[in-house]
């Protein structure tokens, strides 16, 4: 094949023909020289093309260096959030999983570690950019990711169409990314500045109740001196006060229903808050909205991040794109040096100057294929900085996964905010209302006390009247007057457990200022984590900036294509040109060969009259042969030269037939080549216009960035201005941190020794030892394992208390069947009572006839004794008038009159003597039923002592049923052991001590 013959091969044969073919080189010399020039300008503008990729692949890679270590600081910041908010959550699962009160068990479940997960938010609402030129419907498209390893492959400057769609798509979407990222930034920081506004005002109720609360302390403590003063008055008017057991009664009635309104009112009180919780978990629920929503903005930051992924991807591709159009276009110069150098060879093949042409050809195409050779380095170089940039792209994805998980865990740190914030707003409420109630308590038995003092000071004036006639149940007043005044003692000591209470109540309430406290930092800490944001959003207007460059960088590119592709018009203009010169030498060559044909033919014919002249010239001088012997072996010698000649002309004739076949071949490839450049310079106009309409509608939208930019930093120079104020409390807030921790600790291990009581050795075996107080995690612990048995010890005590309420209940049940027998028996006995005080009243009567008719006979007795001593008298004189006067008669009439009288006084002496049986008989009847009424009162009075003491039991077990309920960490005495002390036992039988009666105590009549 004549391809494949070297230079070298076919240097000898043409040296016999140099005068052949010199017009037509220096023809050809011209031509190319042209084409010489054009492919040097088209060297030139690859050149130029590689050195701008390389200038953007440079900026590209600025650009992603910042923002990894934009990332970088994010992440940081991110991980530290994660780190305290999975503590948070710890503790806060502990001591939600082991609270017992039924007004939380609503909210146990509504933290979990899932929701620090990202689960498929991001895939559910990432935004797509909106360009017209890309089909973002389809599933692939955005997690697709190619290969790391691919070479970079330039792209045939003839068709730049794609690479100026893809351009002009990867800008309108960084314009709508940015937009997108600056609406959400917008957005977010005007729900920032919404959430100060309502920390600020719940601070500001806050600090508000802690005014009312301390107002009612002041309150509280004026109600203590009203009641001290009430207590010195009842101390001064105690020996002159009478309270019957009626009024007795109405007060332990009113204590009673004074402790059931108690009960009611802490009813009310576990309904409000049960209210409370379900406002406040509908108030978790918004806020979980407005996380939620916080989340969709950073799945479109994700999608953003995306976008630029995409931007790396497409950049790539026309990377690889470009170093294919180049191996195609080196091939085609490969194939039209060929070409130039068999025609070269086909035209030029027996002349000296050829051969000068193609050494310059070869110097031409060293200088090519050194052209090349740097183009190929240059290729490696942009193979190594293409490597780079996978890298970096790599590691901007992990720094953008990586921002995207503390982004979620900064999410669920305000979920976890709020949800601290709902509980401590509960407590401090169930706080105030516990503290309300038991000012409202106060004031009732301040009122209760005044009407009884009231009472008292009126009935102490009606005992002043009585007095003189109820000096013989002075005793028993007295006594029921201690009674009562042991009672006031015990109301007093409820007191003082309330006040107690009360003081336990401020102690809940100062520690709802310490999680407020907490509160505020946890604040602060967000809005710390609202300043990086608003960092990184000026960063990100850093970014916007530097891209704002890029697409001015890319605008030159456009221009700068532009200008290409005039040059490749240009180019196609001299490769048409070349063809018909090409077409042009192809015809000359077919003229010479047809010239060369004919000569052949004409030097054939010339011989074959030159033999025929020889041979007539043989048979006419046969004569002359020894004369012309050396003139013949001179023509022997000739023909044997044109034989050879012959010869070397057939083969000639072979290879230009040869060379023929393959220039057709070449022609027709030509032919089709010109088509494809036709095609391709059709494409490139198209795509030149469709680019310049494209650069008109960015410059636009780079205008309209520019005004959103001038916005964007109005209002960055307004945040930086909050910053610089948050900055100065997030010093003070750290402070208060340190401090708020300290006093919780120390609040945990009083609670824990309070409760300790018999499990002293349980505490000692989980308190603090030396060195735990440096090491935060083991504290953290430490305070998770009080927690823990802190519960433990309230179930047990709740335990406890629900077996004393058992036992109280049964009690009760007890009473009431005791409380019906007594009432029967009550009934009895005031019936018998009444039919004895009927009796009584009949007999006082005849008493009373009794004694009129013994008054009568004592008076007729004392007359009948006067009469004996007149008789005597009388009859000492008629015996001396008898021993004077002899009148017998007289005397004997008179001793039978005294002998009557005498007989009339026995009469009268043995019915006094009756009567006074029958009234020593009245008298042990009335003795015997006064016995019978003191042991009827007796019961009664031991049937109120029990009555009382269990209704004192069931007040106290409620009081500390309901006091454990409301506040966990309080309570300092078991619940049993307050109940088996003695002061207990003894406030209890002084109670019972007390006689508690329906009837009036009956004078005794002393028998006169």
């Amino acid at each position: 094949m004549a391809e494949s013959s070297s230079e070298s091969d076919t240097y000898l044969p043409r040296r016999g023909y140099r005068s052949r073919g010199r017009d037509a080189h220096c023809r050809n010399r011209r031509a190319r020289a042209g084409a010489d020039a054009d492919i040097s300008e088209k060297i030139d503008t690859l050149a130029n093309t590689l050195q701008d990729t390389s200038r953007n692949l440079h900026n590209v890679d600025r650009m992603l260096g910042k923002y990894r270590e934009h990332t970088d600081d994010q992440g940081e910041a991110m991980t530290e959030l994660r780190e305290d908010l999975e503590e948070s959550i710890q503790q806060l699962r502990s001591q939600r999983l082991h609270r017992p009160s039924t007004g939380h068990s609503a909210s146990v479940s509504t933290l979990h570690t899932s929701d620090l997960e990202a689960g498929s938010a991001s895939d559910r609402h990432r935004y797509c950019p909106t360009s017209p030129l890309r089909d973002y419907a389809g599933p692939q498209t955005a997690g697709r990711r190619r290969s790391r390893s691919a070479t970079v492959r330039f792209r045939d400057p003839g068709r730049p169409e794609d690479q100026v769609h893809s351009l002009h798509q990867s800008l309108r979407d960084l314009h709508n990314d940015q937009l997108r990222l600056g609406d959400d930034v917008d957005r977010e920081i005007h729900r920032r500045n919404r959430l100060d506004v309502d920390t600020k005002r719940t601070l500001e109720c806050l600090s508000d109740n802690l005014l009312s609360s301390q107002r009612a302390e002041s309150v509280s403590s004026r109600v203590e001196k009203r009641l001290q003063e009430i207590e010195r008055e009842l101390r001064s008017e105690r020996h002159a006060t009478e309270k019957v057991p009626e009024q007795r009664g109405n007060m332990s009635q009113e204590l009673h229903q004074a402790l059931r309104k108690r009960d009611g009112a802490a009813g009310d009180s576990e309904e409000t808050v049960k209210s409370r919780l379900l406002r406040s978990e509908c108030e978790k629920n918004k806020i979980e909205k407005e996380l939620e929503r916080t989340r969709r903005h950073l799945d479109q930051s994700e999608g953003g991040r995306d976008t630029l992924l995409q931007q790396v991807e497409e950049l790539r591709v026309q990377l690889l794109k470009t170093e294919k159009e180049r191996m195609d276009m080196k091939q085609q110069i490969s194939l039209l040096r060929s070409r130039q150098d068999h025609e070269e060879q086909g035209r030029d093949r027996g002349s000296v100057e050829s051969e000068v042409e193609a050494l310059r050809l070869q110097l031409g195409r060293g200088a090519f294929l050194s052209e090349v050779e740097e183009l190929r380095r240059t290729v490696e170089r942009k193979d190594r900085e293409r490597a780079q940039l996978c890298v970096q792209v790599e590691a901007l994805s992990v720094d953008l996964d990586r921002r995207e998980q503390q982004q979620l865990k900064m999410l669920q740190q305000l979920k976890d905010i709020q949800a601290r914030a709902e509980e401590c707003q509960a407590e401090r409420l169930r706080a105030e209302a516990e503290r309300l109630d038991s000012d409202r308590r106060r004031e009732e038995l301040k009122n209760r006390a005044e009407q009884e003092a009231q009472l008292g000071a009126d009935k102490s004036q009606q005992a002043c009247k009585e007095r003189d006639d109820l000096q013989a149940a002075l005793q028993t007043v007295s006594q029921q007057a201690e009674a009562l005044r042991k009672e006031l003692a015990e109301v007093l000591g409820r007191l003082a457990q309330r006040e107690e209470q009360a003081r336990r109540q401020e102690v809940a309430l100062g520690e709802a200022k310490a999680l407020r406290l907490g509160l505020e930092q946890e604040a602060r800490e967000v809005r710390e984590a609202s300043r990086s944001l608003r960092q990184e959003a000026e960063r990100q207007g850093a970014l916007e900036a530097r891209l704002r460059e890029e697409c001015r960088a890319l605008e030159a590119g456009a221009e700068e294509l532009g200008r290409e592709c005039e040059r490749e018009r240009a180019a196609r203009v001299a490769l048409m040109a070349r063809l018909a010169e090409e077409e042009e030498a192809r015809r000359e060559a077919q003229g010479r060969r047809d010239a060369a044909l004919e000569d052949a033919e004409a030097q054939g014919q010339q011989l074959r009259l030159e033999r025929e002249l020889h041979r007539s010239e043989l048979a006419s001088l046969r004569g002359e042969l020894q004369d012309s012997r050396a003139r013949q072996e001179r023509g022997a010698q000739d023909r044997e030269a044109l034989q050879a000649q012959l010869r070397e002309l057939k083969a000639e004739s072979a290879a230009d037939m040869d060379t023929v076949r393959a220039h057709r071949r070449q022609v027709e490839k030509m032919k089709t080549e010109c088509d494809k450049l036709t095609e391709e310079l059709s494409r490139t106009e198209e795509g030149h216009a469709l680019l310049h309409r494209k650069c008109q509608l960015l410059k636009q939208e780079l205008e309209e960035k520019v005004k959103l930019v001038a916005q964007g930093e109005d209002c960055v120079r307004s945040v930086e201005s909050t910053f610089t104020e948050l900055r100065a409390q997030v010093g003070r807030l750290e402070a208060e941190r340190e401090s708020v921790l300290c006093t919780i600790g120390a609040e945990i291990d009083a609670a824990c020794q309070a409760l300790s009581g018999d499990s002293a050795e349980k505490f000692k075996a989980i308190s603090l030892s030396l060195g735990l107080q440096n090491d935060p995690h083991r504290w953290l612990a430490e305070t998770k394992t009080k927690l823990q048995w802190l519960c433990e010890e309230v179930k047990e005590r709740e335990a406890r208390a629900k077996r004393l309420r058992r036992h109280v209940q049964q009690g009760r049940d007890e009473i009431k069947g005791l409380k019906k027998n007594k009432e029967a028996e009550h009934q009895v006995l005031l019936e018998r009572i009444t039919q004895q005080e009927r009796l009584l009243e009949d007999i006082h009567g005849e008493k009373r006839d009794l004694l009129e008719r013994t008054r009568r006979k004592d008076e007729e007795v004392r007359s009948l004794q006067d009469r004996i001593l007149d008789l005597e008298m009388s009859t000492r004189l008629a015996l001396d008038h008898l021993e004077s006067v002899p009148e017998k008669l007289s005397l004997l009439e008179n001793f039978k009159d005294l002998e009557e009288s005498q007989r009339q006084r026995e009469m009268v002496q043995q019915r006094y003597a009756r009567y006074k049986e029958i009234v020593d008989d009245l008298q042990h009847q009335l003795e015997e039923s006064k016995r019978r009424i003191h042991d009827y009162r007796d019961e009664k009075m031991d049937a109120a002592s029990r009555s009382i003491r269990l209704a004192a039991l069931s007040s106290s077990i409620r009081g500390q049923s309901s006091f454990l309920s409301s506040s966990l960490l309080t309570d300092s005495a078991s619940p049993h052991k307050r109940l088996a002390s003695p002061d207990f036992d003894s406030a209890l039988l002084e109670e019972g001590s007390s006689p508690v009666n329906g009837t009036k105590p009956q004078p005794q009549c002393s028998d006169s």
